[in-house]
């Protein structure tokens, strides 16, 4: 492998730009079938001092917001969520977003999948994730065991969650269930996670550390992509800024997994995206793509919170916490504060769940941000159907700056409905058999916020990214479609997309999984071509 040194030959079979969950899969998976990666990621190394013990701690996730490994984006004010800006965090390391993550492993249903269509419904994609994982559990046909990714429940998991799957499954009726990846969302329980013996397995970790130096493979931090180069409408390489130099790398193929932020961004850099936004930043069109940066979807946390009459992971001394895990990797470090879910509909006549409790036995709020004193637990609905979408646009033609990121967060009215009913919901959860016996009580929205007008204002002014931005690059076939069933460009050669951009729907569970499934099956498609 070559790393920070040589770079004089940048030739490569395949440049892939972005060292992220889809990425990184992909380099691996392309090295073994034998073809010349150059892996350009504009983040640096995993181990940087003040930040790389803190992304091998799982629950440290916090403390890397709005640090050098994050790109740490705002949003455009969001008329329908108080005029707020959203802060995006996005990883910007090697690893991507998979570095400082909460490290949950849980797959989208096989309702999702099926929703996709031709060539990536449920039987399609199974292979994939069952190829990436190595599962510590009881396997069976929808688990893999020879994969790079250590997956399974964590050594160990708070009272307080468990708890909380006994409460949610009673007052909800639902089954408590003990994964979430068996094609269908729906109960309440434990969640998986990629940890390896109480540290994070990031894809970077994952794949590509173990064959650093592999003599195929060359990666290069701190490489800002600048452009696409064109033969035509082939793509035959990268523009980029490095070491304080402007160098061309040339390669049979390019694939993007930049991530649903700025693979679009390259795009439309690159002269492929909607003509009228090209030509409003003096940009020559290429290909004429109007989905490039469209149907953006994410999902929006509420957070909901109570005081614990037992000690929960932020109760103590994080000294003590972080002596402990240096230690033996155990303790509240190891956790990954989000331990336990539950899938629920807002409604009674929705076909199947909407809503996805996040429940993690600490205060959290504003990403971590604030604080408060004593112990406490959080009953977090997220909105995992959203009906609301936005888009990604160029806020000017400069590669350094940063894009025009725009979610259209609650524009449609039954968002904020499904959110409203989850607080709620929430609180029955916490009244609920187990929950109720460790409830000192509520300390957010509080008892005061009753009535549907004042819990609606709640969630406007404190919903936030659960920081699974997908969908400006989508797969399909119709006249929005960016990417066709194989990840291709739509009217272009030699150009790939492989990360969660192309998702055409979000799918209602965390992403990160997901997005390494898309990586690995990526290879399947550039590999056809080397």
């Amino acid at each position: 492998m070559t790393t920070q040194t040589g770079a004089t030959d940048l030739r490569a079979d395949v440049i892939i730009v972005g060292a992220g969950s889809g990425g990184c899969v992909l380099a691996r998976r392309l090295l073994d079938k034998g073809a010349r990666v150059l892996l350009l990621e504009a983040g640096g190394s995993d181990t940087q001092p003040g930040t790389g013990l803190l992304i091998r701690a799982p629950a440290a996730f916090p403390k890397l917001f709005k640090t050098g490994v994050d790109w740490a984006f705002d949003t455009v004010e969001q008329p329908h969520a108080g005029g707020r800006r959203f802060y995006w965090p996005r990883g910007k390391v090697l690893g991507g977003s998979s570095a400082i993550n909460a490290t949950i492993y849980i797959r989208g249903s096989k309702a999702d999948f099926d929703g996709w269509g031709e060539g990536w419904r449920w039987d399609d994609v199974l292979p994939a994730f069952r190829g990436i994982e190595k599962f510590t559990g009881e396997g069976g046909e929808f688990r893999g065991d020879a994969g790079e990714l250590a997956v399974g429940h964590r050594a160990a998991s708070h009272s307080l969650s468990h708890a909380f799957v006994q409460a949610a499954s009673g007052v909800l009726g639902v089954p408590a269930v003990t994964s979430f990846n068996h094609g269908t969302l729906e109960g309440a329980g434990i969640l998986e996670s990629n940890h390896h013996r109480g540290e994070r397995q990031s894809a970077f970790r994952a794949f590509l550390q173990p064959v650093l130096n592999h003599p195929n493979l060359t990666v290069l931090t701190g490489a800002r992509v600048l452009e696409l180069l064109w033969d035509g409408k082939r793509a035959v390489g990268v523009r980029m800024r490095w070491r304080g130099r402007t160098l061309d790398a040339p390669a049979g193929g390019v694939v993007l997994a930049a991530g649903a932020v700025q693979t679009p961004q390259l795009l439309m850099l690159s002269g492929v995206g909607p003509d009228t936004e090209l030509a409003r930043h003096g940009i020559t069109v290429r290909v004429n793509l109007p989905g490039v940066g469209g149907g953006l979807q994410d999902h929006l946390a509420v957070p909901v919170i109570f005081r614990s009459k037992v000690q929960s992971l932020d109760g103590g001394s994080e000294g003590a916490a972080f002596a402990q895990w240096l230690l033996n990797r155990t303790g509240p470090l190891a956790s990954n504060i989000a331990e336990a879910s539950a899938f629920v509909r807002s409604g009674p006549d929705l076909p199947h769940a909407d809503l996805q409790y996040h429940f993690g036995p600490a205060y959290f709020r504003d990403h971590g941000f604030q604080r408060a004193d004593g112990w406490h637990f959080s009953v977090g609905p997220v909105l995992v159907e959203p009906y609301s979408s936005g888009r990604i646009g160029l806020s000017s033609a400069d590669p350094l700056a940063a894009p025009r990121i725009d979610p259209q967060y609650l524009s449609d009215e039954r968002d904020l409905r499904a959110l409203v009913s989850g607080v709620r919901q929430a609180r029955d959860i916490a009244a609920g058999e187990g929950l109720r016996q460790v409830n000192a009580g509520e300390v957010l929205p509080g008892d005061a916020s009753t009535s549907d007008a004042a819990l609606a204002d709640y969630v406007r002014q404190e919903c936030a990214t659960l920081y699974h931005p997908v969908g400006t690059a989508a797969l399909g076939d119709g006249d929005d479609a960016v990417v066709d069933r194989t990840l291709a460009v739509h009217g272009t050669q030699g150009l790939w997309v492989a990360d969660a951009s192309v998702m055409p729907r979000i799918i209602h569970a965390n992403t990160n999984a997901t997005s390494m499934m898309i990586g690995a099956r990526a290879a399947e498609f550039v590999g056809r071509s080397l």
